[in-house]
């Protein structure tokens, strides 16, 4: 029997027609490529990127659904729904997302909230629009592009804020959903290096979970394979897990083993490790999801940065 065609966008690769994320048509095309949830003017440091440029205004935008199942979701509205019918939206193109963020000031574009890999067409779109503008496009993932698609996305990306959740496959797959994509860890790395090699500017993010993946090893192995693949510049950025979902029984990381992970980055040789004691990842903080008024053109952008 001839085998079914694949998606190659991202690595589940899913066969034509059972498209995980949902966004995916039978031949394997976006649906929904303007469709806008959740919007909102935050700033740079926030997705955490802070060694880029200095902290400029961002306009954050985000769609729905997402290729994994990450149990402790923050945002589980956006990321686990395979229609978004559920979901307010605006449709708006390439030239009205630039326009919107050029008239709310901002320097840049951020995809972010749902999973942007999922996307790959509408960011490349938004961020050829973005570019020609003078705006910078940021990337904020769980890694989780093909080494094609990253070397395609790459090429109208100014700055990724990319996840390593863990080095160990069985964290991705009893944590995050990730059943059937194979040497999952591996694949993350891979895509992570493409972006580097790329010449993206790169930061990674590992958000710390009581329990799961907060052990000495995992975090050395982490920041090891930074340093030795990546340099020993690129930061390390790591965030604290807050309870949510369907980790909503676990107890927060202890300060402690934040601080641990942080010596040990730097007992690695990384020159740049951070750690937050009051923020999660990017899709935890506050977002402007978009409701029915904005169907009646009744929406506003909000802003943090105010």
């Amino acid at each position: 029997m001839k085998k079914k065609e694949s998606c190659s966008v991202c690595i589940r690769e899913c066969p034509l027609g059972e498209s995980f994320c949902g966004r995916r048509d039978n031949r394997g095309l976006l649906k929904h490529p303007s469709r806008l949830c959740a919007v909102l003017v935050d700033s740079l440091f926030d997705k955490p990127v802070i060694h880029f440029k200095e902290n400029i205004k961002v306009l954050s935008i985000g769609s729905w659904g997402c290729n994994l199942r990450c149990l402790g979701c923050q945002n589980d509205a956006l990321s686990w729904t395979t229609s978004g019918k559920e979901l307010g939206s605006l449709d708006l193109g390439p030239e009205a997302v630039v326009k919107m963020a050029l008239e709310s000031q901002c320097r840049g574009i951020c995809y972010t909230y749902n999973e942007p890999a999922i996307l790959l067409e509408a960011v490349e779109d938004i961020g050829r629009s973005a570019r020609k503008a003078g705006l910078y496009n940021i990337f904020v993932t769980n890694s989780t592009l093909t080494v094609d698609s990253t070397r395609r996305i790459a090429a109208v990306i100014d700055a990724v804020a990319a996840d390593i959740k863990s080095m160990k496959d069985d964290f991705y797959y009893d944590y995050c959903g990730a059943a059937g994509i194979s040497e999952v860890a591996e694949k993350v790395l891979q895509c992570i290096k493409t972006f580097h090699d790329s010449g993206t500017h790169v930061e990674i993010r590992t958000n710390v979970i009581h329990g799961t993946n907060d052990q000495e090893e995992n975090f050395r192995s982490i920041s090891h394979w930074i340093r030795t693949n990546l340099g020993k510049q690129v930061p390390w950025h790591i965030t604290k897990f807050f309870p949510a979902y369907k980790l909503s029984h676990l107890s927060p990381v202890p300060t402690q083993v934040m601080l641990k992970a942080q010596h040990i980055g730097l007992d690695e040789g990384l020159e740049y490790v951070h750690t937050y004691f009051s923020k999660g990842c990017d899709c935890a903080g506050e977002m402007c999801m978009i409701d029915e008024n904005a169907a009646r053109g009744q929406f506003k952008i909000k802003s943090c940065c105010d």
